[in-house]
């Protein structure tokens, strides 16, 4: 079961939204505009820059955080109840995330 209490293979992908988010010392969610995808069933990330890291809240550290490299693709399933945080060692790091949605 996906974090969030929800798999991806609960149903049809019915949606996806995507953009770049730039990333720095300060933890930044993962999502797209203002709010969780409804119905989300997992997320991507593919950092541009190296020095990613990521934590399911926002004290995540460069320290406390799991790093994701340069280019790598990472997707976690996970519900819009609960939310993925990037930080980055510098200013400025891009990662192009996605956020899915599964009907029932």
């Amino acid at each position: 079961m996906g974090v969030g209490g929800r798999d991806i293979d609960d149903g049809i992908i019915t949606g996806a939204v995507y953009t770049e988010l730039t990333v720095g010392v300060a933890a930044v969610e993962l999502k797209v505009g203002g709010s969780a995808l409804a119905d989300r069933v997992a997320v991507t990330m593919q950092p541009k820059d190296n020095n990613i890291y990521w934590g399911y809240d926002n004290t995540v550290t460069s320290t406390t955080g799991t790093q994701i490299f340069k280019n790598q693709f990472l997707m976690l399933p996970i519900g819009e109840d609960q939310a993925v945080w990037l930080i980055a060692d510098g200013a400025g790091k891009k990662v192009v995330v996605s956020e899915l949605a599964s009907s029932d």
